[in-house]
């Protein structure tokens, strides 16, 4: 049976770096990396993008973007694979832990738009084979998060404010430093690879 192991963090984490190191040195290892290309393939009537849509205008675009957001999750989750172990960048659990939350939580999905998704969420959840069988999640502050943004430079990130991050990481910590039932390998990623990380994330999926 294929092992799924997510890899989580806030926007500028490091995630999607991670994920092409585990590809080009992990063994017997399939990875997905986050559907970003196919929310930017979305466009409306003016061109613009859902990705662009999404942080121009949360209050109009929040749920449209969390639906999809959920659809291409569930879409990688349970894509077919042949390798022992199978990592996956983010996961359904973190936009209903983190970001759709926080959509909720700052009124930018309203209480109606919430229970639907919640509901959706639900369903799908128990309906397909969607539950991880480990996290790896990549810790980092939330200023070094903006610097690695500013870096990359994603046309659609380049308005992302220091407090939505600081929002974001506070859900991670809520969700992950406290997750009892899937374990859970908390890197701290404020810095670049350590040598032995290596090993650290084969020992760590062995025990799974």
């Amino acid at each position: 049976m294929v092992k799924k192991i997510i890899i989580e963090g806030n926007i500028g984490s490091g995630k999607t770096t991670f994920v092409k190191y585990i590809n080009d040195n992990l063994k017997n290892s399939t990875v997905n990396y986050e559907p970003v290309a196919k929310w930017q393939s979305y466009t409306d009537e003016n061109g613009d993008n859902l990705l662009n849509n999404f942080y121009s205008d949360q209050n109009r675009w929040g749920y449209t973007f969390q639906n999809m957001a959920f659809m291409t999750r569930v879409q990688d989750m349970i894509k077919p694979c042949s390798t022992k172990y199978k990592f996956i960048e983010r996961s359904i659990f973190t936009d209903r832990n983190c970001f759709a939350l926080n959509c909720y939580e700052m009124g930018k999905i309203n209480k109606m738009e919430w229970e639907i998704y919640t509901d959706w969420f639900n369903w799908l959840s128990n309906e397909f084979d969607v539950k991880p069988d480990g996290y790896i999640y990549l810790r980092v502050q939330p200023n070094i998060c903006l610097e690695r943004i500013n870096k990359r430079n994603r046309q659609e990130e380049s308005g992302i404010p220091i407090d939505y991050l600081e929002n974001i990481h506070i859900k991670h910590d809520d969700w992950l430093l406290n997750e009892k039932k899937i374990p859970v390998l908390v890197l701290d990623w404020n810095c670049s690879f350590d040598n032995n990380v290596k090993d650290v994330i084969e020992s760590f999926i062995k025990k799974l």
